[in-house]
């Protein structure tokens, strides 16, 4: 296999015509080093009969396919082979890749992003390799895994206020504040 100088990704063509990316470590720790921590499922059954019912929130928010999720197989392995090579692409880095060309080439200082030949920045992703195949993950695709919808939702007036639990958490939350507004937090 064909090793990379820098810390760049490159493709190599494979067999069948498709591109696979051979993709160098990007943290000094190896998978041995790693420890995933698996999610629990939420005992939603538990807290409704400790009083704590939060369905309404839940399906209000639209997170039941999430919280449904939470019950599926966590692939251990693949997890920890996706974040060492895990690199985050995001304006910043897209800006010192320009800067980066400009001053190997300071003819094309002035120029676009796309008369330098890199397309314009839209959306920060995270992109690493597994077994060869690129993965870019951005806030729609975890929003699609989650099976919720990619947009937040700011609710007020909640017609349950009188929780106990409403209670306990703003109590938490705004511990030794004089302002109980979560914009003051």
């Amino acid at each position: 296999m064909a090793k990379s100088s820098s810390n760049k990704a490159f493709a190599i063509q494979i067999d069948y015509g498709k591109s696979y990316v051979i993709k160098p470590k990007t943290m000094v720790l190896g998978k041995k080093d790693l420890i995933v921590q698996v999610e629990s499922p939420v005992e939603f059954i538990a807290l409704k009969r400790h009083g704590v019912d939060v369905s309404s929130y839940r399906l209000t928010q639209g997170l039941n396919g999430y919280f449904g999720m939470l019950n599926g197989p966590t692939y251990e392995e693949l997890v920890k082979e996706f974040w060492i090579k895990a690199e985050v692409y995001d304006k910043e880095t897209a800006k010192y890749e320009e800067i980066e060309k400009i001053n190997g080439d300071s003819s094309l200082k002035g120029k676009t992003t796309e008369e330098m030949g890199f397309p314009e920045f839209t959306i920060t992703e995270i992109n690493s390799a597994i077994m060869g195949i690129p993965i870019n993950i951005t806030e729609e695709i975890i929003a699609l895994a989650a099976r919720c919808s990619n947009e937040g939702k700011f609710l007020s007036n909640l017609k349950n206020k009188a929780s106990p639990w409403i209670k306990t958490t703003y109590a938490a939350f705004h511990k030794g504040r004089t302002s109980d507004k979560f914009c003051d937090m």
